[in-house]
């Protein structure tokens, strides 16, 4: 075992001891959020937290799955802007850049290895905002703001949250406007590489039965890295706003509408080729601009009415997306490589509609359930432009022109445009009887129906053709669980859970190997947990072991075939590991101990030959029968290819760190001037796999630590706080991603953690 992973080791036994980041708050230390409460069952000073994991609002320590809960308050201080950097915070839960402009989220090695493919691919961790499934990877690069709390369900959700969890779900939940409170929160902050921070909130009554609550966030800073070209990449030029009105003419009945928008216009991330030698993790040589546009708008209704036996809800809502990015393909440059792979234009449109009707018993019933109903249709379409040279070429030979298509230039090495339609149905039931008071049985199920339907062009300086398909699928999915109740502090719960990802079509019209369609993705993972309160109620201790039996996960393919590269199967992987988290409070809560454990591994466990980039490349570079551009005509090349691509049977997982964790420490002063809180926190995350190729040295993602401090100061008597945070305080360069390009020309690249920032806020709540 590596010294680091031993340090690492260690560090989690002291977490399992000392803390619990599933709360990751510092208890009396910051104001309570809606998501936590104080216990009023004794004297602990620790916080009870409220999850809506099962569509209820619940104490953690009382809902028998496997939870983690992360307070925005906790997110602004640990300076998590978007969801890549809460890395470490929480078992399981791994986050990775991908392509410079997706969000990869993996719980427990069960992801999305499909990058660049979001408009037919999808996640494998599910993704929620108040009631509403974010139906597209690429949501994920917007800056977190108005964060009431986040909750991380780990394991397959297929009985309550359907389609692809099968990995777990992302739970956000934002903060909702109050009948009869006016009130609200502004913030100013700012720091180094010319960070602007500025943020607004206010809740407004507006009689007796209607609230009004607005929030609007402006986040910008100057560039982390640079080209020695000239230019910035990893900048942020951001703003988001949202407006939400309640209306509760009565206790029965409440209706909440929102609106939330948000929009970027960046230089593109840092992408460094690995064949880079710039010494400067910073620095990269790329003589192609990347820039990066992001607008989305999410509108949705809210409705809750109670019965005398049971709640209505329903959410209905719409989401728009479009996403344009300009990046450089080779990460490099001519004068290193010999060519240039420019994408010139990489343009995403997409419109989804969902609603979710559901019927809810009341609560304290021995028999208590949700059924329900889950709606999505969606149009979605992408262009891409990218073209690839020998020499070097002015800035106009990568215009994209309105006639492309009709008339490619002779640079033009990729052209396409891909329009899907997709339509999802899926009724659901779960239901928990108490056996006895302290024993409980739980048992869900879902059938998720899923149609696609593609269309698509391609065009280029090689020529063009056009292509279509369908796709349909059927699939159940279920959950048992059985719960005991050891103690009033001690839970005890073992369950078997099952998820599904939708398979879907593939655009590869000239494919050799590739198929045109790929299959759905399912995993089934058993589960024993405790949830404990020990100590007097000082130490909160949850503990979960799983084994999943993962198939049929996809991932990209190359074919022998150029560009005709799509998404495949593997058919059947193993995965286990163990989880803590732990929380543990001194001197009625004044210091404060915050810790969490992920120990994972798995193996593929089928023997398939999987073709990728570098074997193509290979052959295509020493076969006989690719020489003069074989690959396109030459049957023998393409059995070169299929001849060379090497069995997966025993790799890794992808997106697994063996060891992930951190661990905290807050202490809060109480002066006659006021309360000064200080924090520390450390945050690491192992190595771990790119993709499943398992390939050397490409795919090895070397491990990373982060320190955090934060410390604030808030008047007595007064509305004001004052706080200054210093992330990544030792300014390390750690390797959030690899990224071996699976078109164009195969290069790998790798995207970094943010550098140390330090800044400072300035708060009035009035």
């Amino acid at each position: 075992m590596t010294g680091p992973r031993v340090r690492v080791v260690l560090l989690g036994v002291a977490c399992a001891l000392w803390g619990e980041a599933s709360a990751s708050r510092v208890a009396h230390a910051a104001p309570a959020t809606s998501g936590s409460a104080p216990d009023t069952s004794g004297s602990s000073p620790i916080e009870r937290i409220t999850v809506t994991a099962e569509h209820v609002r619940r104490d953690l320590q009382k809902t028998a799955s496997t939870i983690s809960a992360v307070s925005g308050r906790t997110l602004e201080q640990s300076n998590v802007v978007t969801v890549a950097d809460m890395n470490g915070m929480v078992p399981g839960l791994t986050v990775s850049k991908s392509a410079g402009f997706e969000m990869n989220v993996t719980i427990r090695g069960v992801g999305s290895q499909t990058p660049e493919n979001s408009l037919v691919a999808q996640s494998g961790v599910a993704t929620y905002t108040d009631g509403v499934f974010l139906a597209n990877t690429i949501w994920l690069d917007q800056a977190l703001f108005d964060v009431d709390q986040v909750e991380v369900l780990r394991g397959p959700q297929g009985a309550l949250y359907g389609q692809s969890s099968t990995g777990g779900a992302l739970v956000i939940n934002t903060r909702q406007p109050e009948l009869g409170r006016f009130g609200g929160h502004l913030q100013a902050g700012g720091g180094t590489y010319s960070l602007a921070l500025g943020r607004a909130e206010v809740n407004v009554p507006l009689g007796r039965t209607l609230a009004l609550r607005g929030s609007f966030q402006k986040y910008d800073h100057a560039p982390f890295a640079h080209s020695t070209y000239g230019f910035g990449l990893d900048d942020a030029q951001t703003q988001g706003g949202k407006l939400a009105l309640l209306w509760r003419p009565s206790e029965a009945l409440s209706a909440t509408l929102t609106g939330q928008w948000y929009g970027a216009v960046n230089g593109g991330a840092e992408q460094k080729n690995i064949l880079d030698t710039t010494p400067d993790p910073r620095v990269v040589a790329q003589d192609y601009p990347s820039k990066f546009a992001l607008h989305t708008s999410l509108y949705h209704l809210n409705l809750d009415y109670r019965l005398p036996w049971a709640t209505v809800r329903s959410v209905t809502a719409y989401q728009r997306l479009n996403n344009t990015i300009q990046m450089n393909g080779s990460r490099l440059n001519v004068a290193q490589l010999g060519y240039y792979d420019n994408v010139a234009s990489w343009a995403t449109r997409m419109n989804t509609y969902t609603e979710e009707l559901s019927l809810q018993s009341r609560e304290g019933a021995r028999l208590h359930w949700v059924t329900g109903v889950f709606l999505l249709g969606q149009r979605s379409s992408q262009f891409v432009a990218e073209f690839i040279g020998s020499t070097p070429a002015a800035p106009d030979a990568f215009v994209v022109t309105p006639d492309i298509a009709a008339n490619p230039p002779s640079n033009l090495s990729y052209g396409n445009r891909t329009v899907i339609s997709r339509f999802t149905v899926a009724p659901y039931l779960q239901w928990t009887y108490d056996i006895l008071p302290t024993l409980h049985l739980t048992g869900g199920a879902r059938f998720n129906v899923d149609r696609y339907a593609s269309g698509t062009s391609s065009f280029s300086a090689f020529g063009s053709g056009e292509g279509g398909a369908h796709f349909r699928s059927w699939t159940p999915t279920w959950k048992a669980e059985l719960s005991y109740d050891l103690t009033r502090d001690v839970l005890l719960y073992g369950d078997v859970a099952t998820g599904y990802k939708p398979g879907g079509i593939n655009g590869n019209l000239d494919s050799r190997v590739v198929g045109q369609t790929f299959a759905p993705e399912r995993n089934t993972t058993f589960e024993l947990g405790a949830k404990s309160m020990l100590l007097d109620r000082r130490l909160r201790l949850n503990v979960a072991a799983f084994f999943s039996k993962y198939h049929d996960m996809q991932y990209i393919e190359n074919d022998p075939y150029p560009y005709a590269y799509g998404i495949a199967n593997v058919h059947a992987t193993e995965m286990w590991g163990l989880e803590g988290e732990s929380t543990y409070a001194l001197f009625d809560g004044r210091l404060r101990f915050d810790g969490a454990l992920g120990l994972q591994d798995g193996r593929v466990i089928s023997h398939d030959h999987a073709v990728d980039a570098a074997t193509t490349n290979a052959v295509y570079a020493s076969s006989a029968a690719c020489a003069y551009g074989g690959q396109y005509y030459n049957t023998a090349c393409w059995s070169a290819v299929e001849t060379a691509a090497p069995d997966i049977h025993g790799n890794m997982p992808p997106q697994m760190p063996h060891v992930q964790g951190s661990l905290s420490v807050a202490w809060r002063w109480t002066t006659a001037w006021g309360d000064i809180v200080t924090r520390a926190q450390y945050l690491y995350r192992g190595p771990m796999m790119a993709r499943v190729f398992n390939a050397a040295p490409v795919d090895h993602v070397p491990g990373y630590h982060q320190v955090n401090v934060y410390a604030s100061f808030a008047p007595r008597a007064s509305r004001w706080e004052i706080a200054l945070t210093c992330s990544n305080l030792t300014n390390m360069a750690g390797v959030n991603s690899r990224f071996t390009d699976p078109y164009g020309t195969g290069q790998t690249s790798q995207q970094f953690i943010a550098p140390r920032q330090i800044f400072g806020t300035v708060d009035y709540r009035f």
